[in-house]
């Protein structure tokens, strides 16, 4: 009797009572409930499928072993290169320890290094954003530069345009308008 008043139950959570096999009802994660689905007669899920077994060749193979690549991580030794990482990455942790206690002085150099050598390995040089901030490499053609100048002039004046007709402006817009003077000086200069 109790096996008629408790349904079986599958791995794939499929429900038999009686004749009728069910999903049972389920809830959300937001709270709203899915509906009880019929499943169809002689339907097994791919969970409820039995892996195939041969009993003979069960007990001739050996029983599994740990991960080939677990036991082989822990158990052989850091390459040389593997080693020279953890030396730099011990070594970047100190300088920067040593930099966020103030203690770092410029020309301080830590054991086995000079000075030169600390200095040198800082000064790499890196591409900036801002290409003015660098020295210029070659010179700027000075007609681009005046056609520049000529259709930045072209814009601030239809903003003024379109300030003088009532339209709103941006404070970027604004601010663009504030220096035509600036722009008008820089052609009559490159114009000479």
């Amino acid at each position: 009797m109790s096996s008629s008043s408790t349904p079986a139950k599958s791995i794939a959570g499929i429900q038999e009572d009686k004749d009728v096999r069910v999903i049972p009802m389920t809830r959300r994660p937001d709270g709203t409930y899915r509906k009880e689905r019929k499943v169809r007669p002689g339907y097994t899920p791919p969970e409820d499928v039995a892996k195939y077994t041969n009993q003979v060749l069960d007990s001739i193979r050996p029983a599994p072993t740990p991960s080939p690549l677990a036991s082989a991580a822990s158990s052989t030794p850091k390459t040389k290169t593997q080693l020279k990482n953890d030396k730099r990455k011990a070594k970047r942790k100190d300088e920067a320890a040593a930099a966020e206690a103030g203690s770092a002085t410029p020309g301080f150099a830590p054991k086995g290094e000079t000075a030169t050598q600390e200095t040198e390995s800082k000064t790499v040089d890196t591409p900036s954003a801002d290409p003015s901030s660098t020295a210029p490499a070659t010179a700027v053609d000075p007609e681009k530069k005046l056609r520049a100048l000529n259709k930045k002039l072209r814009q601030v004046e239809q903003l003024k345009e379109r300030q003088d007709k009532g339209e709103t402006m941006l404070p970027e817009q604004l601010e663009k308008i504030t220096k035509m003077d600036e722009l008008l000086a820089q052609i009559a200069e490159m114009s000479v």
